[in-house]
């Protein structure tokens, strides 16, 4: 959950909690609540990666879990939209974001 409460450890993503939290968590009910959740529970944060859409029109693109031969990949969904998308005026990408912020951030 987003926040922090008393005596609790806090992350900065869903992810790194899910992995710091739940690590023998073998039913994926922690990354399952993640907008665009791995396809599988990674075992650490460098396992998860992400790639842009191209097949899909700029304004209305966002990021996919996992890696595809031939497009760059990222450690997170962020960093994806930023590196695939920096141009782009709808806020499509960051839209499909767990706890997406307010603005599309620039870096």
């Amino acid at each position: 959950l987003p926040g922090t409460m008393d005596g609790r450890p806090s992350f900065s993503t869903m992810a790194a909690c899910c992995i710091g939290s739940y690590p023998d968590q073998t039913s994926g009910a922690c990354f399952a609540g993640m907008a665009n959740a791995p396809s599988a529970a990674p075992s650490a944060l460098s396992d998860i990666k992400y790639y842009p859409d191209y097949d899909t029109d700029y304004e209305a693109a966002t990021c996919l879990p996992g890696t595809m031969d031939g497009r760059p990949s990222f450690s997170s969904m962020a960093a994806c939209c930023i590196g695939s998308y920096p141009d782009q005026t709808s806020g499509a990408c960051f839209a499909g974001m767990a706890n997406a912020p307010s603005a599309a951030p620039s870096s």
